[in-house]
């Protein structure tokens, strides 16, 4: 069934944006010097008082936070996408928002991928590029005639009742 084959591909998305997130992670902590001396340059520009050691502790304190925000995106998506296989129509109106968006990242990374420096943002574009087209083939076959009969009402003595 089209929800079924949806559903998988969703799981796909998700787990390639996890894998993007420690590709990230791992792309920040190996280039940390380098992330860590452009913050300080901005920083220092609004306070002349702040010291290196600060800046670093910044620096990881936000690949950590954001690895954390990354995971519980994730993990709401999770949910989302288990809703959407009970036939919830707020769920398919969600994910294919949340799909368009995804599917826009995956063109604009697909122009830029040849700008790209190193192997962290080039291996993180192109998961983007294979979500794109994971999200893309989602939203299709959530919208097919045969996949909108599993979010139709049903009444409580309907056969198949979810």
């Amino acid at each position: 069934m089209d929800i079924v084959t949806a559903r998988q591909l969703w799981w796909g998305v998700i787990g390639l944006g996890v894998g993007r997130l420690f590709v990230s992670l791992a792309d920040t902590l190996t280039n940390r010097e380098r992330f860590s001396a452009e913050f300080r340059e901005r920083m220092q520009a609004a306070d002349p008082q702040i010291t290196p050691a600060m800046v670093d502790l910044l620096v990881t304190v936000g690949a950590v936070l954001g690895v954390i925000l990354g995971l519980a995106v994730a993990a709401l998506a999770v949910l989302v996408v288990h809703q959407l296989g009970k036939g919830k129509l707020w769920a398919r109106t969600l994910l294919t928002f949340a799909g368009v968006w995804l599917v826009i990242s995956g063109v604009i990374a697909l122009f830029s991928i040849g700008v790209v420096e190193g192997a962290g943002p080039v291996l993180s574009g192109a998961a983007s590029i294979v979500q794109a087209v994971l999200a893309g083939g989602a939203i299709f076959l959530c919208q097919r005639p045969e996949a909108a009969k599993w979010f139709l009402p049903r009444g409580p003595g309907a056969p198949g009742n979810r």
